[in-house]
This record gives structure tokens, C-alpha cells and sequence, in this order.
């Protein structure tokens, strides 16, 4: 299980490459390797998954009942833009062009760990983000870690 966690912004090649900071892949499941899967996140960013996490994740899809028209949007939506990517011999991701037109990324990428994936923002979107719920994040916290 991986402990991904930590964030900071990035320059992105002319190739849509970004190294990934070494002190955030150290948080890798042991059993993980170097290639992930990149797709379409929640808030406006990219969700990119080790492929032992991905596992866990398309386990998920897998479950859902197909015949449902609200799992079958989900899965079409989540799974239209995704892509595996393995990491070069330089620690070096290829953000494929489609997810960083869907993210708004140019030049710049601002990358946080969330447990078991990667979250890749544009890094204006991050922080107007971030602003709107900064004021909110103590009453959050408190119910988010009080539930049972």
C-alpha cells in the first residue's frame, strides 16, 4: 500500500514530461513499479495511479453493474482519457497531451501525493482551489476524522 503525500510545482518539458520528486516516490508501495496509470481526476485534475493502486481501483470498476446507466457514465467518463505510462530512466512521466488539455497544464504542474495516487493540477486551478476551502478546513477535518 502506498503512503503517497507531499506537493509542489514543477516545470514541464516541451514533451509533456515532468520528473516525479524522488521523496514522493519513495512513499511507493514496495510491490509497486515504475509505471502508472493516468486518467481523468475529480476537480479538474489528473489522478495517476502506480499500477499496484490501479489494481485496487479497476477491481472497483470491474464490480459495477454495467446495466446501471449512472456506473456506465462513470466508467466511460473516468476511463476515456486514461492511459499507462511508465516512468523513464530519469524518473521522467509523459503526461499525455489530451489530460493536460482536460487539467488546463502548459508549462507548469503542480503535483501532490494523496495516499495512493498522484494528483496533477494546474497550478492556478490548485491554488484557487485550495482558497476555497482553506476557511472551511478545521470544520472539515473535525468531521471528516470524527466519523465512524
Amino acid at each position: 500500500m502506498s503512503a503517497l503525500m507531499g506537493g509542489e510545482t514543477y516545470s514541464i518539458d516541451s514533451k509533456g514530461r515532468v520528473k516525479l520528486p524522488s521523496r514522493l516516490l519513495k512513499h511507493l508501495a514496495s510491490d509497486a513499479d515504475t509505471t502508472f496509470v493516468l486518467t481523468r481526476g475529480l476537480d479538474g485534475c489528473i489522478f495517476g495511479y502506480p499500477m499496484s493502486e490501479w489494481k485496487q481501483v479497476e477491481s472497483k470498476i470491474r464490480s459495477l453493474n454495467q446495466f446501471d446507466q449512472k456506473n456506465r457514465s462513470f466508467v466511460r467518463h473516468f476511463l476515456m482519457l486514461s492511459e499507462e505510462i511508465t516512468l523513464d530512466g530519469q524518473q521522467r512521466l509523459i503526461i499525455p497531451r489530451k489530460l493536460m488539455e482536460f487539467a488546463g497544464i502548459k508549462d507548469e504542474v503542480t503535483i501532490v501525493g494523496v495516499l495512493d495516487h498522484i494528483e496533477f493540477w494546474n497550478p492556478n486551478r490548485y491554488e484557487h482551489y485550495i482558497s476555497l476551502h482553506d476557511a472551511d478546513f478545521d470544520k472539515i477535518s473535525e468531521e471528516v476524522m470524527t466519523q465512524n
